[in-house]
């Protein structure tokens, strides 16, 4: 316990200092950990909970993400497709005064060519008084830089996983590498940065979820998205277990530890969490909610 309550007082956390608490599993143990999480959230973002707006407007995609439900070869899924003023549409018919942020979200769709996108970032901040975030996995460079200039301000692009072989298993189209670099692009050009995990990946060690958690803290992203690995229907892990809600605890509280002030977010997603999970990971660090736009013009709300 001692040496637990150490690092806990640690102002910076060594590789050392990461492999004991993402190790922990004593409950009194776990329990300081947590405390101390909260009382880092509580000191910088205070009881306030966020909310950000999804909008998913294609769920076609060009990569072959080897878990993913969408990914191109799958012949399961019913895909769609939104025009831009069907979007336009449906934000109007959905906005609420309390959502700060919304999220522009697809698989890799082509289809949007960068004056598609360009032109829905204009019409939206033309309206609202909102963040805008790209969540369009890997685009051009040139892309980024012309919805930088249209008045998008946040991307989301996940890097899954900081073990470069296993990122290759599970995303054949392309390499962590060229996923850590379209990031650090971002960043350059002014993009603030959503990024984060998968936790649970097949063949992920502990050890692995520390060096994400080393990774995430290089980046010092202005948003953390760490989601529980899901297995999908007709996918080669279709039958690997869901995972770990106890490991997504101890790593969202860890990286409130790593990134005091980065807003850290909860999917609003049942097959990701249940209420009482989501509350739990508020308790823990996190601070934003992110809601769907379902088709059907509703809201999934906590």
């Amino acid at each position: 316990m001692q040496e637990l309550l150490e690092i806990l007082n640690k102002e910076n956390y060594e590789l050392e200092d990461l492999k004991y608490l993402i190790n922990l599993t004593s409950p009194v143990e776990l329990n300081h950990l947590y405390q101390k999480s909260a009382a880092v959230k509580q000191l910088y973002f205070g009881r306030l909970k966020s909310k950000i707006l999804a909008i998913q407007f294609s769920n076609f995609c060009e990569s072959n993400c080897i878990y993913c439900e969408l990914r191109e070869d799958s012949i399961s899924v019913s895909r769609f497709r939104l025009t831009p003023d069907e979007v336009l549409e449906k934000i109007n018919s959905i906005f609420s005064s309390g959502i700060s942020n919304i999220i522009l979200q697809s698989g890799a769709d082509s289809y949007y060519d960068t004056d598609m996108i360009a032109y829905l970032i204009y019409k939206i901040k033309e309206k609202f008084d909102v963040e805008i975030t790209l969540d369009l996995l890997e685009r051009g460079f040139d892309e980024y830089r012309a919805w930088k200039f249209a008045g998008a301000d946040n991307y989301l692009l996940k890097f899954n996983t900081s073990n470069s072989q296993n990122y290759s298993l599970f995303t054949v189209t392309n390499k962590l590498e060229e996923r850590i670099n379209h990031i650090r692009y971002l960043q350059r050009i002014g993009y603030k940065i959503c990024t984060g995990n998968i936790i649970g990946l097949p063949h992920q060690s502990d050890d692995d979820l520390v060096q994400d958690l080393l990774l995430l803290k290089t980046f010092n992203p202005d948003m953390v998205l760490n989601t529980p690995f899901i297995p999908r229907d007709l996918t080669k892990y279709q039958n690997e277990p869901k995972g770990n809600f106890s490991m997504l605890m101890k790593t969202t509280a860890i990286a409130r530890l790593l990134l005091k002030k980065s807003q850290i977010i909860v999917a609003d997603s049942n097959q990701y969490f249940s209420i009482d999970e989501k509350q739990q990971l508020f308790s823990v660090g996190a601070d934003t909610l992110m809601l769907e736009a379902l088709l059907n013009g509703k809201i999934k709300s906590l």
